[in-house]
């Protein structure tokens, strides 16, 4: 059974006291304990074994998948450090250190927090460079934050009730000599009081997402066994290759985080098409007619319901990709990171222009759709930001340093628009000599983004017609990505603005008309708080509002 056809083990838990509970009429403090509930709730569901995560098993990407994010992204945040990065981590090192088992069971059931502490404030994308020390001493490490650019940024470290603990990775001092970057399992907190030498500063929190304790985390002569080593202590021959075998997991981050645009864009597509449908306006004749019946206000849901169609056989495929081990790793992280762009292109799009046409109600945290976009915006920074992973994986592809698999139909329109952007791009580099020229910076990196995604709508609807998407679905997914580069199709094919217009049309049309049945398809119901899907919702939101009023007008109510 593919991914795609299995169905989330959460709609009861989305259903229960639990995820019914309406966080942003909480305090932030509140929000972010409800959140570590929720997230633990979740883990236990899902019931992770170590081959699960090892493996990456069907589960872990039904898991990345599942729609019951889109009501609380913070408590996605921390599963995901959990599992993926902190929990896979360990799981790496099984074999090795057999005595891991207990902790690696503990933080899949959510006993230990689990938490991964890469990249630093002075050291995001470059963190090759990160400045964390572990100094070998008397058959002991001792980990420092030499500078205040050292310190781990991002992970939640603050005590929350759970021991905590964390992969840190660390430049290895032996006798000296630096025997490069490694990860270490160490003590964050016993749960209410933080490890000897470690500091926690909690950082503000971020606008508009559900809170999460993001945190600034210190070392200060932290003294830590020789087991805390996971790994050998030999010097790596090829430092930058020792480095991204051992963040393997990031790269596991990036596609996982680009899984989220799946649910992202099913929940907010059903939000805005339910509103759509029962709201109405009263025309000059007074007649009264539902807003959806509006080309404005139906044309991007029904694109956002294609798109969720379509991305989510492209997650399908992609995945199968990822995981085969016989193939190049780098072409492995490639697909992630054409997963990730391209899934957060449509995500994020989508779900701004959804909260618009839902006008002000849009704007309300209760209504899902403002926080979910939000939420997208941090998971196309984490584990590699789009353009910077965009910047890297186009120069690679254009240098010809390996290439991803080819379009299934190279006469396709979405396989030649990839095809003449990247001939374009590979005659600047000709011209320019070589990527390090000023030249290329000028030139290309402006359109790596654009070349990294044109390669993602082209997989994404190989992977569409593959799976037997509908056509209708397939047909206003194409010209949904031909509008995002108009003018190169009526360059380039002749295709003029009009027969573009009219492709568009035509294909909103015909998805429109089946628009019940294909939000019907999504299953995504039971994880919808907001109330403006239906006038019964609306009704019982209003009167769970508390009254301020004279108190006779109180009374009567």
């Amino acid at each position: 059974m593919t991914i795609s056809a299995l169905i989330h083990p959460t709609r009861v838990l989305a259903q229960s006291p639990l995820f019914q509970i309406r966080s942003e009429e909480l305090s932030k403090e509140e929000q972010i304990a409800l959140s570590y509930s929720r997230a633990k709730a979740v883990a236990q569901v899902y019931n992770f074994t170590p081959e699960d995560v090892i493996c990456m098993s069907e589960k872990f990407w039904l898991f990345h998948t599942d729609p019951i994010w889109t009501m609380d992204g913070a408590a996605c945040t921390l599963c995901t450090i959990q599992i993926n990065t902190c929990g896979g981590t360990i799981a790496k090192y099984l074999k090795q250190h057999p005595y891991l088992a207990e902790t690696l069971q503990k933080v899949l059931s959510f006993e230990y927090s689990g938490q991964f502490c890469l990249t630093e404030v002075g050291h995001g994308l470059d963190a090759l460079h990160l400045e964390t020390t572990a100094t070998l001493e008397n058959g002991e490490f001792v980990l420092n934050t030499p500078s205040e650019e050292a310190a781990k940024y991002m992970p939640p470290t603050k005590p929350m009730g759970d021991p905590c603990i964390a992969i840190v990775f660390a430049r290895t001092i032996v006798e000296g000599n630096n025997h490069g970057i490694k990860p270490f399992l160490v003590p964050i907190n016993d749960g209410v009081n933080m490890h000897p030498g470690v500091v926690c500063k909690v950082l503000p929190h971020r606008g508009g997402s559900r809170p999460v304790n993001h945190s600034l985390t210190y070392f200060n002569s932290v003294r830590l066994p020789m087991s805390a080593l996971l790994g050998t202590l030999e010097k790596p021959k090829d430092p930058r290759t020792s480095f991204l075998s051992l963040i393997f997991r990031v790269a596991v981050g990036t596609i996982a985080l680009g899984s989220l645009g799946v649910p992202a864009l099913q929940v907010a597509s059903y939000i805005a098409a339910k509103y759509s449908l029962r709201r109405t306006v009263t025309d000059s004749q007074g007649l009264t007619k539902s807003i959806m019946s509006f080309r404005t206000q139906k044309a991007p849901i029904v694109i956002a319901v294609a798109q969720s169609f379509v991305m989510k056989a492209f997650h399908g495929a992609a995945v199968k990709t990822f995981i085969e081990q016989t193939q190049d790793v780098r072409v492995r992280h490639a697909v992630g990171t054409i997963l990730k762009v391209t899934m957060m292109q449509h995500a994020q799009a989508a779900n701004l222009a959804l909260g618009d046409r839902c006008g002000a109600q849009g704007l309300f945290e209760a209504n899902q759709l403002s926080v979910v976009f939000c939420d997208m915006r941090g998971s196309a920074i984490a584990e590699g930001d789009t353009l910077g992973i965009s910047i890297r994986l186009a120069s690679e592809l254009l240098l010809r340093r390996y290439s991803v698999s080819p379009a299934v139909d190279p006469k396709s329109l979405l396989a030649l628009h990839e095809a003449g952007l990247s001939q374009e791009l590979e005659g600047l580099l000709k011209n320019i000599g070589q990527h390090r020229a000023p030249d290329f910076d000028r030139l290309v990196l402006p359109d790596c983004l654009p070349l990294v995604q044109a390669i993602g709508h082209r997989m994404a609807y190989d992977a569409a017609v593959s799976a037997g998407i509908d056509s209708c679905i397939i047909d206003l997914y194409v010209a949904s990505c031909i509008k995002l580069d108009t003018s190169w199709y009526v360059e380039k094919l002749g295709l003029s603005r009009s027969q573009q217009r009219e492709m568009e049309a035509t294909a909103i049309d015909q998805v429109f008309s089946r628009i019940e049945e294909f939000l019907s398809q999504m299953a995504v119901e039971p994880y919808v708080l907001a109330p403006i899907i239906s006038d019964k919702r609306w009704a019982e939101y209003v009167s769970s509002l508390p009254p301020y009023a004279p108190p006779a007008f109180l009374d009567a109510l």
